[in-house]
Formats: structure tokens, C-alpha cells, sequence
């Protein structure tokens, strides 16, 4: 059994097929079937995939194999850059994914010292969603992330950085303002929030559930928040997003909506596959230690 193996598995999987990954690899289909029966006789696995009505599908045992393959590709691959960096200066390139939120704060300036280390090193930072985030991470196109903290930590390691207060926020002249504001006013606006941050939005609607209230009206979806409080800063929306947003100052022209029992919270911090180590993290931790409580 060797890295071989897996590679060639994840290819039929993503590709769907042995012709396609054939291509993708450039060997042969009987090749690419050796392979895979190396690795069913290892595992002790009966089918990997089959097809029902011209329709690609994926095993249970297959399933269950694919993030632990995904996994042993990419610490062997990141061992591979840990020495390439140490031989060679730290130099190379490292991926980061970030949560909406983390564009603002501390982190650009936690991010940026941490940079000051490394001067040889590429530094690729894109802000995304968490889901999208944690799934180029278990795909190894991502090294570290900053997002919420993952339901399943099978595949992860996450490092605690904060927990992040949910908040409503409106423009300083919104009309709910006028008078006391009560459970019910909530209702009658519309919102926006997150386009991708399925879990941000099914705690929303949750909560309001849980008390009988009818669900409030998403109108807007966007994956920029500074757009979002833009937005909600000329008009008349509401926007519910996490506790980070007070420090910057897109948020001047907004104000806080309390309400009484408004009490959802989230942890948030670093999150990283699973024995992955490097001195880019820990010189990054460090930084953070020195700003986080």
C-alpha cells in the first residue's frame, strides 16, 4: 500500500470514473484498476463505487476512506514543503482561508508581522466561507484557516483564538430605534447576512424558532461584509453577523441592537489538518498570543 494508491482512488472519485482519471494521470485503465484492487485487498473492501442508472456512486467504505486518503496525501505533500522550506530559507508558498469576519480586527496586523519573518515566503490568503474553506483544506488546497470551529474534528486540529458574539446591527437613524424595541420588531424588516454561511443561518432561524417568532425575511445574501454594512448603513435592514464588526470603521454609521435573551455565540480560531506543523503557524500563534486573551 502506498501514497500510489490513494492518489489514484481520490482521482476515480473526483473524476468519477476510470476513463476520466486515466486521463488525469496519464496511465492506462488496467493500471489504474491494479491500483485500486491493491487497495481494496488492503482495506478489506468489497466495492469502491458503482453505477445505477449511468449515475456515479460512491460506496459506503469508499466514503469513509476518502477524507483519511485525502488526509495521508496531504501530510506526506506538507513534510515534503517543511523540509523544501527549511533546506531552502522558508521559502515557497503557503495557503490561507479566512472567514468573512477575520478581514477586520487584529488579524491583517497579526498577519502582516508574522509576514515580516518570512520574506521569502508567498503568502496566498483568500476570504471565503468556512464550509467552502474546510473543504479545500481536507483537500490540501488550503494550509491553515481561520474560520468557526468545525462540528467534526475527525480530519482537524483547532486552535481556540476568541469566541465571537453574534450581534444585530442597523443604521444609526433605522426606525426601530423610535421606541423601545421588543422581539417581534424583528420581524418587521428584512436582513441580510452571509451568502455561504449555512451554520450562521441556521443558528438565526433557530433562535427564533425556539420562540415562536415567525422567521424574518433574508433579502439580501452577499459573501462581502463590508459590503453588507454598506448596505444596511442606507437602508432599512437589519444584519446579523459576529462580534468583530465593532472593530472597524465600516461599522461608524451602524448601532447595536440589543435585545434582551439575543445570546448566541460562536468559537472561532485556527484550524489545520490533522500533524500538520510549521514555523510559519507557530510563528503565527505567537502573535496572536501576544493580541488574544
Amino acid at each position: 500500500m502506498s501514497l500510489i494508491e490513494f492518489k489514484t482512488f481520490l482521482s476515480v472519485i473526483d473524476n468519477k470514473g476510470v476513463t476520466p482519471a486515466a486521463r488525469e494521470l496519464n496511465i492506462t485503465q488496467p493500471a489504474i484498476t491494479k491500483r485500486l484492487m491493491n487497495l481494496k485487498n488492503f482495506f478489506g473492501i468489497n466495492t469502491l463505487y458503482s453505477r445505477k442508472n449511468g449515475e456515479f456512486v460512491i460506496s459506503e467504505e469508499a466514503k469513509l476512506l476518502i477524507p483519511y486518503a485525502r488526509n495521508v496525501i496531504a501530510l506526506s505533500d506538507n513534510a515534503k514543503k517543511e523540509i523544501r522550506n527549511h533546506s531552502y530559507g522558508f521559502k515557497g508558498k503557503i495557503n490561507i482561508g479566512a472567514g468573512t469576519t477575520w478581514s477586520l480586527g487584529e488579524f491583517p496586523k497579526v498577519l502582516a508581522n508574522t509576514s515580516e519573518k518570512f520574506p521569502d515566503l508567498e503568502i496566498n490568503l483568500n476570504i471565503e466561507a468556512p464550509d467552502l474553506l474546510l473543504n479545500k483544506l481536507l483537500k490540501n488546497e488550503m494550509d491553515i484557516i481561520f474560520a468557526r470551529k468545525p462540528e467534526n474534528l475527525d480530519n482537524f486540529n483547532f486552535i481556540h483564538l476568541r469566541t465571537d458574539k453574534f450581534l444585530i446591527f442597523a443604521s444609526s437613524f433605522h426606525p426601530i430605534f423610535k421606541n423601545k424595541i421588543k422581539i417581534n420588531d424583528l420581524t418587521k424588516y428584512k436582513w441580510t447576512m452571509n451568502s455561504a454561511a449555512k451554520q450562521t443561518e441556521d443558528l438565526f432561524f433557530n433562535w427564533f424558532r425556539s420562540r415562536n417568532i415567525p422567521k424574518p425575511k433574508i433579502s439580501l445574501k452577499t459573501n462581502s461584509l463590508r459590503l453588507a454594512l454598506k448596505v444596511v448603513e442606507n437602508s432599512s435592514m437589519l444584519l446579523f453577523t459576529a462580534s468583530p464588526v465593532f472593530s472597524t470603521p465600516d461599522s461608524a454609521k451602524l448601532s447595536h441592537v440589543v435585545i434582551e435573551d439575543f445570546d448566541l455565540n460562536r468559537d472561532t480560531g485556527i484550524i489545520t489538518r490533522k500533524g500538520y506543523k510549521s514555523v510559519f503557524l507557530n510563528e503565527l500563534l505567537e502573535n496572536f498570543n501576544y493580541r488574544v486573551k
